[in-house]
């Protein structure tokens, strides 16, 4: 089987497992499961994964790596360091239709058991706190923002984000995403010595 090949079916064994975790949850998945997803055999899931456990530890490192591609795409893409911040808020929040969540909240829980879960989840959270803390030195460095802790601002808008996202994925209908975007937003002005408003006026002045 020639290398690519090889990727190309660990990829589609990966995004197969994902979707079936977040249906099922990591505790109540087979092998099985994956495999009747695809119509293969447990023996081909098991050529290229040795092991259950194997299999969705390398399912969340790669929905992590899609995240992280993601993220690095945001920052990459230009501008001010607080269209930057605000654009990976919009990425961070759960969005509409979009079940990746569900995969990242039953995952936290799964790593309190898990060793390697949990460092793929620290791993990724870290990454996401890392962002957040040098768009705010980058803010701070251009005169943008004024905050004497980027580390600790960082934690909190991180941890915020955190739990009005699981409140927006597991309670449906008791807030809203418009809700925690606006929310964040004025928490991260707080933080950042800027006007409660300045995330709205900036996105106003960008649409002008």
């Amino acid at each position: 089987m020639r290398k690519r090949d090889v990727e190309e079916r660990r990829a589609e064994i990966l995004e197969a497992t994902i979707q079936v975790v977040i249906e099922r949850g990591f505790g109540a998945i087979r092998v099985a499961d994956v495999a009747d997803r695809l119509d293969v055999s447990t023996g081909l899931i098991h050529y290229h994964f040795d092991s259950k456990d194997h299999l969705l530890a390398e399912a969340l490192r790669y929905a992590a790596d899609g995240d992280l591609a993601r993220l690095h795409e945001e920052l990459a893409a230009g501008g001010t360091a607080l269209e930057r911040l605000d654009r990976v808020f919009g990425l961070y929040q759960p969005a509409e239709a979009e079940p990746g969540w569900m995969l990242w909240i039953d995952g936290w829980g799964e790593a309190m058991r898990s060793p390697e879960l949990r460092r793929i989840s620290q791993q990724l959270d870290l990454a996401w706190q890392e962002a957040l803390e040098g768009l705010i030195d980058e803010g701070v460095e251009a005169g943008e923002f004024c905050c004497d802790d980027p580390h600790g601002a960082a934690w909190r808008l991180a941890a915020l984000l955190d739990g009005l996202g699981l409140q927006v994925t597991v309670h449906d209908g008791l807030l809203s995403r418009d809700e925690l975007l606006r929310w964040v937003r004025r928490a991260a002005a707080a933080e950042l010595g800027l006007p409660a408003d300045a995330f709205t006026r900036s996105l106003a002045a960008g649409a002008a």
